[in-house]
Formats: C-alpha cells, sequence, structure tokens
C-alpha cells in the first residue's frame, strides 16, 4: 500500500511539474515575439508614452458640464483658486469655490459639489 502511494505521489509531481514547464514556456515565446516598436504607445525613442492612454488629462471646457458633479480629486485646496481679481473670475457667491484644473476655471458649489460655470 505504501508503495502505491508513494507512486500515485511522485507521478502527479512530476506531471505537475511537465506542466508548470511547458506554461512557463508558452509565456517566454509570447514575450519574445512581442515588438514595442509596433506598439502605438511608444515614441520614437523607445519610451512609453504615459499620457497618451494611462492618465488622461481632463479638459473640463470640453469633458464637462454644467451641473455635474465635480470629481473628487479635484476637489483639493491644491485647485483652489485664492486670487480671484487677478484672474478676473465673476465673484463667488455663498458656498461657491473656484478651482483651476488644467487651463481651465470651474466654479462650483461647495454643498452638492456641482459645477456651475466653466470658464477657458
Amino acid at each position: 500500500m505504501k508503495k502505491m502511494i508513494t507512486t500515485i505521489a511522485l507521478s502527479l509531481s512530476a506531471l505537475m511539474a511537465t506542466s508548470a514547464m511547458a506554461a512557463s514556456d508558452h509565456r517566454y515565446d509570447d514575450q519574445q515575439r512581442y515588438n514595442h516598436t509596433q506598439d502605438s504607445r511608444w515614441d520614437n525613442n523607445n519610451r512609453y508614452d504615459h499620457n497618451r492612454y494611462d492618465n488622461k488629462r481632463v479638459n473640463p471646457s470640453r469633458d464637462w458640464r454644467v451641473g455635474q458633479t465635480l470629481p473628487r480629486q479635484y476637489s483639493s485646496s491644491r485647485f483652489q483658486v485664492s486670487d480671484r481679481e487677478a484672474r478676473r473670475l465673476a465673484k463667488t457667491g455663498r458656498y461657491q469655490q473656484w478651482y483651476k484644473i488644467n487651463s481651465d476655471y470651474v466654479l462650483v458649489n461647495e454643498r452638492n459639489n456641482r459645477i456651475l460655470r466653466i470658464q477657458n
């Protein structure tokens, strides 16, 4: 009985080892055949262009509309505009705040985070 269990265990381990080796060889072939110069995310100097697909730059005047909710990542204090007069922005009402996102200014209601106005 002990010989039979040992034989089964050895055959199963050998089967698992050969299947693992076959799977790793297959992945190696796929990586070896991949040519990154054909991928449009790489520029002419073989550097990956991260801004092309991964970090899409937001353009509020094109991507957002009045009445939409301001995305949470832009409601931090680093986007808030403090010198409204120097930038010739309209006066804010109660519970309103201007935010500068990329090259656009967005007026937001602070209570519900709704966009009231977009100015570029």
